[in-house]
């Protein structure tokens, strides 16, 4: 078995993964992550419905493999025949992770996870909006990595809105990787159609849950310049909801009670800011400054 401490939970595990923070304490496990025999009545549902998200149990179908989580401490893996293992892997990590998020009452959100002295902040985006970038730049000037693509929120007792670290390994383009000076044979290859690599985070990594200070969403606009904007009311609630890890899934379920009070909660407790760069226009450098103006001012 394979140890390991990922979203402040220990893990257990029959399978390795190399991107993950060993664990060797005494600490009871939290979850357990084994290849078994998922249930029947999900085998019966191949070809008629590929995923389920309930409070208790949750499951998965797809071209490589079937996933089961119960009660927020077990996920049932199979791999299909001739599945791509670190496809699994990759599956595991991030739908297998939320549904077993969802079912621990805490929120798992799509984006980047940065922190230091001040507090946690997470960067959000649409495709092409810069998000990768942005958060090279915060990683630059002295911020440490928490998440580089979907992180853990938590809302404590006390209504504080922690955020919890993943694992410290960054998705590289094969060119950004290269600039970095990262030899592609040691990496991690995770994505034909987009040519990303998992590379480890060369940094300083701590497993602690971190008080989040800000969110900022990137966006991409029809305007003529670079528009920022601080999220109110709703906007902040849907920005929570929209960023949601399976929100593509979830659809309108995505507002049941179990989650959308907890993305209220979240909503609650922390600034939201929206940054939107015009289409077609090189705006890398302003959209950097507009994004540290914004958390100077947290």
């Amino acid at each position: 078995m394979y140890y390991y401490r990922i979203y402040g939970m220990k893990i257990a595990t029959d399978m390795e993964f190399r991107q993950l923070v060993v664990c060797e304490d005494e600490q009871p496990i939290d979850i357990e992550v084994l290849e078994g025999t998922i249930s029947e009545d999900i085998y019966a549902q191949e070809g008629k419905c590929q995923y389920f998200f309930g409070e208790q149990r949750g499951w998965l179908i797809n071209k490589t493999c079937y996933l089961e989580t119960t009660d927020g401490t077990r996920l049932i893996y199979k791999c299909k025949p001739g599945g791509n293992r670190m496809y699994l892997q990759t599956y595991i990590l991030g739908y297998g992770m939320s549904m077993l998020a969802m079912q621990r009452g805490m929120l798992s959100i799509h984006c980047s996870a940065l922190a230091n002295e001040e507090g946690a902040l997470l960067i959000a985006g649409e495709s092409g909006a810069g998000k990768s970038t942005v958060t090279s730049a915060f990683l630059e000037q002295g911020y440490r990595l928490l998440a580089d693509d979907m992180a853990w929120v938590e809302i404590t007792e006390e209504q504080t809105v922690m955020v919890r670290p993943a694992f410290p390994y960054q998705k590289l383009c094969r060119n950004v990787a290269i600039e970095q000076g990262y030899d592609l044979s040691e990496l991690i290859y995770i994505n034909e159609e987009k040519d990303k690599f998992l590379a480890p985070y060369r940094g300083e990594f701590r497993t602690e849950a971190v008080r989040i200070k800000g969110f900022i969403m990137l966006g991409v606009t029809n305007e003529n310049d670079i528009v920022s904007s601080e999220e109110k009311g709703i906007e902040k609630f849907q920005m929570c909801a929209n960023n949601l890890f399976l929100r593509h899934l979830l659809g309108p379920n995505k507002y049941q009670p179990h989650i959308g009070q907890k993305c209220m909660k979240m909503a609650a407790g922390i600034p939201m800011y929206y940054i939107g760069r015009p289409n077609g226009k090189e705006t890398t450098k302003q959209v950097i400054e507009k994004a540290f103006e914004i958390v100077e001012s947290l």
